[in-house]
């Protein structure tokens, strides 16, 4: 028994907390090197004018789980022009009980808020685009890891440039984590593991141990799917930059 609680608890953490993370290093250090190279040729205010979608949904992100964690929201500006001054492109301002379990554990989910939703901005963008794509993305999500297909479906080209030139804009802006965003992330991950790990001991030892590990495959599965679909295109927009 406590074999299997303890196998348990490293795939809970390895799953739910390792490879998520990381694809948000991975996309995260694609991306800001993405933006230098946009800086170098276009100057700073030219990250505003490739990625000012990925800009909003970035703080609208950090903004929006700030919210859900009980957080205290002091002034937030979705996007700006920066300066020599001040290079933010945006900023979320909040404040918490340091003494709150809940709101020090929402730091974590606060920091690393825009990886989740750039992602799922631009499968939503694939939904109305690229249905076709976006369907075959679903249907691989669905798979076991030992199953594992992804069929390039036909798609309208024009739809596809489309995608592409909308999804490049919100990479660009906004899968690039500041060390600011690290850094908050990083307060609340002692308690998303306790929580992770007592969790996963109270499961273990009753019957839904089972589906537990049926769901959790399902949701690696589906974070496997998205990360690489997003990792692809921010590779291709790096491509681009690095060769104009």
């Amino acid at each position: 028994m406590i074999n299997a609680i303890l196998i348990n608890i490293c795939l809970v953490l390895g799953l739910l907390i390792g490879v998520p993370f990381l694809f948000i290093y991975l996309l995260s250090a694609i991306n800001r090197n993405t933006k230098q190279q946009i800086a170098n040729h276009f100057g700073t205010p030219g990250q505003i004018g490739f990625g000012f979608l990925g800009v909003i949904i970035h703080e609208a992100s950090h903004l929006l789980m700030a919210l859900v964690f009980g957080h205290h929201i002091d002034q937030f500006r979705l996007i700006r022009i920066p300066t020599s001054d001040n290079p933010a492109l945006g900023y979320v301002h909040h404040t918490w009980n340091q003494r709150n379990f809940y709101q020090n554990m929402g730091n974590l989910f606060i920091g690393v808020a825009p990886i989740f939703g750039c992602c799922l901005a631009t499968l939503g963008l694939a939904r109305y685009t690229i249905p076709e794509v976006y369907q075959s993305l679903i249907v691989t999500a669905q798979q076991s890891f030992n199953q594992l297909n992804f069929t390039v479906p036909e798609f309208s080209w024009v739809s596809m440039l489309v995608f592409l030139v909308i999804a490049a804009n919100i990479c660009i802006g906004g899968f690039d984590l500041s060390p600011a965003d690290y850094e908050n992330a990083s307060q609340g991950l002692l308690q998303a593991v306790v929580s992770l790990v007592s969790l996963t001991i109270i499961i273990s030892v009753t019957p839904l141990a089972a589906g537990f590990s049926a769901l959790l495959s399902h949701f690696t599965m589906i974070v496997l799917v998205i990360s690489l679909f997003n990792l692809l295109i921010s590779s291709l927009m790096n491509f681009i930059f690095r060769i104009i």
